[in-house]
């Protein structure tokens, strides 16, 4: 790879779409009634990932944006011998905030507006100037979800607003190879540590920034080990072998599937849950790209190469196309898989 030429990982895009449609399915799941049947739990099963598929697409989110923003910084200062901040300031805002406004527009003005018209009343509890300043995370925790849910997936958009705004300027003071591996574990023992004492006292769950800086900083870690440390990390996924891997695939897959079950019968797992698709997501991440013998790469699909290119449009915008599915067709069983695709389209 030419020093001139953008770093590209061609696999990361399919696994923006797999993030978005995790949690775009939980959704559908959720906000649409479905037949009481054996097909449609089955089906509602398995389209929101045994339950938690919306959890698990934004882990998976933190996760890649972790690994993808710290790899990008290391890329920089090698080339250039610094980190210019400003420039990675403006970058975020170009890509993150004109549809993120939009979206604001469509949950404060425009549904509360045809809401209206349909003579129905709307009372919104969520603080605009919250949604406004990025900070959509803490106005969850403080005032619960807010009542048009057009506006419940900004909070994810601020958590990661502020985590660009943090990371540089930790990347700038810390980033000595001796030092920053050590200072990303710090971070993800004190998040977990928030998340286990003060988050639960908040009732914060994964809204808080802290509460998320794990999956952020774990991806973090993982790109500080393989711009590093490329060959040694290259030798261990190579030693695994395709059968493994594909084991190690089935496994986790699994075990994320069942969480429900496994949670019935041991429940002090739902405080270690997390862990396993934070690991599970980070393998997926750096096996794709730097193994050579994947038994499949997802960027060879051009579909979901295609939807990872527009996966942040998807998640901010498909509990529009939801809510104007459900405004014409209505909310109940009734047709429910062609609501599910119409919305989709």
């Amino acid at each position: 790879m030419s020093e001139s030429k953008p770093i590209y990982f061609q696999n990361l895009d399919g696994f923006r779409a797999i993030a978005a449609l995790l949690v775009i399915f939980a959704h559908l799941t959720y906000w649409f009634e479905y037949p009481e049947t054996e097909f449609y739990e089955t089906l509602k099963f398995i389209l929101s990932a045994g339950n938690g598929g919306g959890r698990l697409g934004v882990i998976f989110f933190f996760v890649l944006s972790g690994f993808l923003i710290t790899y990008l910084m290391f890329a920089e200062q090698e080339k250039t011998g610094r980190l210019h901040v400003g420039y990675f300031y403006m970058r975020r805002v170009l890509r993150i905030w004109p549809l993120y406004f939009i979206s604001l527009i469509a949950g404060f003005f425009v549904y509360p507006f045809f809401v209206s018209l349909s003579g129905g009343s709307h009372h919104e509890n969520a603080s605009l100037l919250h949604y406004l300043i990025f900070a959509a995370n803490f106005d969850h925790i403080y005032n619960y979800f807010p009542t048009c849910n057009i506006l419940g997936v900004q909070w994810s958009v601020s958590v990661e607003e502020q985590f660009y705004l943090l990371w540089p300027l930790v990347f700038y003071f810390f980033n000595r190879k001796s030092i920053f591996p050590v200072l990303l574990v710090l971070i993800i023992a004190f998040s977990e540590w928030f998340s286990a004492t003060r988050g639960a006292v908040l009732k914060a769950g994964d809204y808080h920034l802290f509460s998320c800086l794990k999956y952020l900083a774990f991806g973090g870690l993982l790109a500080y080990f393989c711009y590093n440390h490329t060959e040694p990390v290259k030798k261990v996924l190579g030693r695994a072998g395709k059968a493994l891997t594909l084991l190690c695939y089935l496994a986790s897959l699994v075990i994320i599937f069942l969480h429900g079950t496994i949670s019935a019968r041991f429940p002090r797992y739902e405080y270690v849950y997390h862990v396993i698709p934070m690991l599970f997501f980070g393998f997926v991440i750096v096996e794709q790209n730097f193994s050579d013998r994947s038994f499949y790469k997802i960027g060879r699909s051009s579909l979901l190469a295609w939807l990872g290119k527009i996966s942040y449009g998807l998640y901010l915008t498909h509990m529009i196309a939801i809510n104007i599915v459900a405004g014409i067709f209505g909310n109940g069983p009734e047709l429910v898989l062609l609501k599910g695709l119409l919305s989709l389209l």
